[in-house]
């Protein structure tokens, strides 16, 4: 046999082996659980944006949601629009006090031998932080932290007995800054914390049935870019700056700050919020779901390839944006 028929033998069957993989995973992809009804699950951060969509969608779907809000405000929202099968509760992701009540309360209302299938840590904060990553302060650090990463590793590890009696699924939030840190310092290490929270936990319980996955989601036009928030925070962080930075600012860098800001936003952002809620839905509805979901056009053709290409190439295009 030649070698020009042997490498299209070869050619084909790595062809039939593409296409029989591709079609596996398309297959394994739409595969879902066989029943809702009996499936309760914990939301983080259900005020507003995904976690209160993500309530209200798993209401329909038939699931048992307890709904964590920090406002009653949240509390009275989800009590209003929702079925019996919500139960909104109040709880503050950063107070251990708060978390091990929401902790009694739900094992209270679940079901005597039943625990949680899901623990969703969709609570988060943009931070109190604008400018330069030298210009944020210890607090703007705390600020953050506290909701977005100290949040998640104290919740999950409250409710993990109740998960680990379901055998069920804990389902972080984190970000493609989680992935490739640029602009909001703070944030971009609480969503890397994230990461390594997620990964540890996940190899930790690999065998004892619990799985772990994480959304990582691009600029989604949340309530959290708003454009008048982040000018109260420049406004804000430009009052406080120390002299040593302040001194050589030009006048109008608020305005500079804030436009740039807005046209990030406006270049790069969706307004659709269903794109993270929809892998929220696949990560809790799925009989085979991903550990990770890169969410949005933007995180998955301008920074996937940016995390993925060498450091100096990085960058050297970040500023084109």
């Amino acid at each position: 046999m030649s070698w020009s028929c042997l490498l299209s033998n070869y050619s084909f069957f790595g062809f039939v082996l593409l296409c029989l993989y591709l079609f596996i995973k398309s297959y394994r992809f739409k595969q879902k659980l066989a029943s809702f009804k009996d499936r309760y699950v914990l939301i983080t951060g259900c005020d507003t944006g995904f976690g209160n969509k993500l309530a209200k969608r798993l209401d329909v779907l038939g699931f048992k949601v307890f709904a964590a809000c920090f406002t009653q405000n949240g509390v009275e929202d989800l009590s209003s629009t929702c079925s019996k099968n919500v139960f909104p509760l109040r709880m503050d992701v950063t107070n251990d006090d708060s978390i091990n009540r929401t902790v009694e309360e739900v094992t209270n209302l679940l079901p005597e031998k039943k625990g949680l299938w899901e623990v969703v840590n969709n609570a988060g904060v943009l931070g109190t932080t604008s400018g330069p990553t030298f210009w944020a302060t210890r607090a703007d650090y705390d600020n953050v932290l506290a909701v977005n990463l100290y949040g998640v590793v104290l919740v999950t590890n409250a409710f993990m007995p109740l998960i680990m009696k379901e055998k069920g699924r804990v389902v972080n939030i984190s970000s493609v800054l989680g992935r490739f840190a640029f602009s909001n310092a703070p944030y971009a290490v609480s969503k890397h914390g994230v990461e390594a929270f997620s990964d540890n936990l996940r190899r930790d319980v690999y065998k004892m049935g619990v799985t772990v996955h994480m959304l990582e989601p691009g600029i989604i036009k949340t309530p959290l870019v708003n454009i008048e928030a982040q000018k109260k925070r420049t406004e804000q962080k430009l009052k406080t700056l120390p002299m040593v930075w302040k001194k050589d600012l030009p006048s109008d860098i608020e305005d500079i700050m804030v436009k740039k800001f807005s046209d990030l936003v406006d270049k790069l952002g969706s307004s659709n919020l269903d794109l993270v809620v929809d892998a929220y839905e696949h990560a809790i509805t799925a009989k085979y779901p991903k550990y990770r979901y890169v969410v949005g056009w933007d995180a998955n053709y301008i920074f996937r390839p940016l995390w993925m290409v060498p450091e100096w190439l990085s960058d050297f295009l970040l500023p084109w944006l």
